[in-house]
């Protein structure tokens, strides 16, 4: 609700800073992402609000979708170095390192099991946890839905992908010597998640 609020008072009071595109070709085997990153001073606000569009083409038939969604807090190279990508699929950037919980402005996976390429976008640089992610699934018509479950509740890219048993694992910064280490499991009959386990670890 928040970024939407955002995005609609980027729209009714409009002075774009920044406008920055990049697209991505080499990250899916079946679609081309094109984000689109616009910088807008609100009035009366230090900080500048970002208002963000992405574009998910067919490879085959071309057809598109877009969605778009406002930010408050986006760090000024997010979205703009084209470079900061991971795919999981073609395996684009597979292996970079990770520093600070931080996977990439963009990044293609799949997120519950089914073999299909879903994708997950940056919707906050965040704090020590690191950044926070919109989490998009794959549909049998290839169309794409925002699963508010692992937007909402779980928001960090996960660190771990446990296939067999349909888990996936956050470790997100607690302390100046723990982790939360946070266990999603996903149902493959009633197609919702839920949060496993939730516990400190050490580093």
């Amino acid at each position: 609700m928040k970024n939407i609020v955002i995005l609609l008072v980027c729209l009714v009071f409009p002075k774009i800073l920044l406008g920055q595109t990049c697209l991505h070709k080499n990250l899916s085997k079946e679609f081309n992402f094109e984000i689109k990153l616009r910088k807008i001073k609100i009035p009366n606000e230090i900080i500048d609000s970002n208002s963000v569009k992405v574009i998910v083409y067919n490879k085959i038939s071309n057809e598109k979708q877009e969605f778009n969604f406002g930010s408050s807090f986006l760090f000024a190279k997010t979205f703009v170095n084209c470079k900061a990508v991971r795919s999981y699929s073609t395996g684009i950037n597979k292996n970079a390192e990770i520093v600070d919980n931080e996977f990439g402005d963009l990044v293609i996976a799949d997120f519950n099991f089914d073999n299909r390429e879903d994708f997950a976008i940056k919707n906050d640089s965040g704090g020590n946890g690191g950044p926070t992610y919109n989490f998009y699934i794959q549909g049998n018509n290839k169309k794409f839905t925002l699963d508010k479950f692992l937007t909402n509740k779980m928001e960090f890219f996960p660190t771990k992908f446990i296939a067999k048993n349909k888990k996936i694992i956050t470790y997100v910064h607690a302390s100046a010597y723990q982790l939360s280490e946070n266990t999603f499991e996903y149902n493959v009959k009633t197609k919702k998640w839920k949060l496993k386990v939730s516990r400190l670890v050490t580093y």
